[in-house]
């Protein structure tokens, strides 16, 4: 319990056990029915209102060997910009080959460990769309100081593609293997042979409800909503919509789990918690840092560094998408042109 104290006094343990007993006391910096206590302090507020560049670096590169998608990053100033003091991603053309189609994606400039991540924004829906809000390492290939993706690993706080009412949170961990997926770790940092292993064991394993879409009728966005991702050492939480309490001096102190009637989420939840001791795809990772990294690596590894957040509108490329890099891009998946993912707040919190 003492690691969950997140820094409390022992004159404010001792004032929290007289005042919220015991049962408040051990919830207090983790998350227990999808209330997290603590205090938490602002330590980056994204300022959207100012040239992307500032924050962070736009990606000029493609999907085409990584997600596979139709995606084409450029810098152009055409699919990454500031509008109405809010940052802007959006699909803007189609490339001249007709092959991939002309997208946003960013990378914060500065790393970030631990704490809580509040994401506000109007995130794309419908025309095959993949468009996510995530952390990793150190670039787009996910390097680290374990090695190259999945070693280091990636946090996925939003995944949500074409008309699902839901986003997924997901943990991506991994280990080196010279022979396939077998459970013996190699130390060859994930290159050129590794094993992945991610909590998503399906589209809707890591689901949590965010919006009704309704494609056919023109919906081509959900509305704003606030994403919170709470990053403990061994415990990742992610929340939709819910309440923030504050103190007088502007302390996050509290957050809260939207509640809603089962039957208006589909039966998905509001929230989503991953403990690493009761995820056997976290804990897979273990054998690989032991061996590898011995004294280095803590025992929520790969969770336990810096990690640069990313936001990117992908499209298509994923299983039952209508296109792909170089496979109907411009035809089945035209429609995606135009649409943007509009960022309103984005901060970052640590322990007080």
């Amino acid at each position: 319990m003492a690691t969950a104290l997140l820094g409390m006094s022992r004159a404010e343990e001792t004032a929290l056990r007289g005042n919220a007993g015991i049962s408040n006391m051990r919830s207090y910096g983790s998350v227990s029915d999808g209330t997290l206590f603590g205090t938490f302090a602002l330590k980056k507020q994204f300022d959207l209102a100012s040239a992307p560049s500032r924050d962070w670096d736009i990606g000029v590169h493609s999907d085409e060997f990584l997600t596979h998608s139709c995606a084409n990053y450029v810098d152009d100033g055409s699919t990454v910009f500031s509008r109405d003091e809010k940052l802007v991603l959006r699909v803007s053309s189609a490339c001249e080959s007709g092959g991939c189609l002309n997208s946003g994606r960013i990378m914060s400039k500065e790393s970030f460990k631990y704490g809580l991540y509040v994401f506000t924004a109007r995130v794309p829906k419908c025309n095959y769309l993949w468009p996510a809000f995530w952390l990793l390492p150190e670039d787009k290939d996910g390097n680290g100081r374990y090695g190259g993706w999945p070693c280091s690993g990636e946090i996925d706080v939003l995944e949500t593609v074409d008309g699902n009412v839901f986003g997924s949170f997901n943990l991506v961990a991994g280990y080196g293997s010279d022979n396939g997926c077998g459970r013996e770790a190699v130390c060859n940092e994930c290159r050129p042979g590794y094993c992945t292993s991610t909590s998503l064991k399906n589209s809707s394993s890591g689901a949590y409800f965010v919006e009704d879409v309704d494609c056919g009728s023109g919906q081509d966005s959900w509305q704003d909503h606030t994403w919170v991702l709470n990053w403990q050492p061994e415990q990742l939480t992610t929340w939709i919509d819910p309440i923030l309490e504050r103190d007088d001096t502007g302390h996050i102190i509290s957050v809260k789990a939207k509640q809603l009637d089962a039957a208006k989420t589909h039966g998905f939840p509001t929230w989503k918690t991953y403990k690493r001791a009761s995820t056997p795809t976290w804990l897979a990772a273990d054998s690989f840092m032991n061996q590898c990294h011995p004294g280095v690596a803590a025992p929520g590894a790969p969770f336990d560094i810096g990690f640069k957040l990313v936001l990117n509108i992908a499209i298509g490329g994923y299983d039952g998408a209508g296109c792909s890099w170089g496979e109907k891009c411009s035809t089945a998946c035209a429609g995606a042109i135009g649409s943007e993912m509009v960022v309103s707040e984005l901060s970052v919190w640590q322990t007080a």
